[in-house]
């Protein structure tokens, strides 16, 4: 997962402490959270991506997407499955993801896209990267809008 991590822009999009201890523990946590899922995608027996939720909230059933990928671009499937994961596991209602609007998040803003996630705002200047603030752009999923999705994509699987 630290490797993954140090790909790309996953450090603007996954704030994990630098020290593989702190990560660790960070991790733990994660997994001690109500509906907690963590998914490693392989592909020809190397790591080329990371997901989990968290930031669980089960008054309004929504859950917070952590998702980390060597090439974004190509990881539709493992995303997609993770989603359906989460939804068939859970009684969620919602999914949501943020992350700045900077150079190299397109391919997330392309990846959300392309399960389903909708672009739902841009919260401006809302993170500090290298001392300047920047716009933050939240995608969201609805259980019945990924359904359709799903049925539309393999109708065998849809909820």
């Amino acid at each position: 997962m630290l490797e993954v991590h140090r790909t790309g822009v996953n450090p603007l999009l996954v704030d994990l402490p630098q020290d593989p201890q702190g990560a660790l523990a960070f991790l733990q946590e994660l997994e001690k959270q109500a509906w907690a899922l963590l998914m490693v995608a392989t592909q020809a027996g190397k790591t080329i991506g990371v997901t989990a939720n968290g930031l669980t909230n089960l008054g309004s059933l929504n859950t917070y997407v952590l998702a980390m990928f060597t090439d974004p671009a190509s990881a539709t499937v493992p995303l997609a499955l993770y989603t359906r994961q989460m939804f068939y596991s859970f009684p969620l209602q919602r999914m949501y993801v943020q992350f700045p609007l900077v150079e190299g998040t397109t391919a997330y803003a392309d990846l959300y896209r392309s399960v389903g996630f909708q672009q739902e705002g841009i919260m401006k200047k809302h993170q500090a990267i290298g001392g300047k603030r920047q716009d933050v752009v939240v995608f969201g999923l609805l259980r019945d809008d990924f359904d359709a999705w799903w049925a539309a994509h393999d109708p065998q699987l849809s909820l």
